[in-house]
């Protein structure tokens, strides 16, 4: 019983990164890569994933742009800032379809 419990746990590690996907309007299943705070006031995520299917413009084509004049943008970067510090896999970073900068409207992690 022991040895399925371990097989079953390894298997679903090995199967972790296949879940990771962006559709049009969100990634799920992601890791921060990179964060940078600018002095245009905004703070610009790079993530584990592809971010090509979105619909949205990237900065750079890689980076997603979390505007800090948004309301709530601080509580969204302090869960960004403890999700890379930790290696922690957001369950879900949702944008502004058809925004510039691809801007984020917010996060969600279990």
């Amino acid at each position: 019983m022991k040895f399925l419990r371990i097989a079953c746990a390894f298997l679903s590690a090995l199967s972790a990164p296949a879940w990771a996907a962006c559709g049009t309007n969100a990634c799920n299943n992601v890791t921060i890569v990179r964060l940078y705070v600018s002095t245009d006031n905004n703070i610009y995520v790079k993530i584990s994933d592809n971010i090509t299917p979105l619909n949205c413009a990237p900065l750079q084509d890689e980076y997603l742009t979390l505007r800090r004049s948004e309301p709530n943008s601080d509580a969204i970067y302090s869960m960004l800032l403890t999700s890379q510090a930790m290696n922690r896999i957001l369950t879900r970073i949702r944008i502004v379809e058809g925004s510039g900068g691809c801007t984020v409207a917010y996060v969600w992690q279990d």
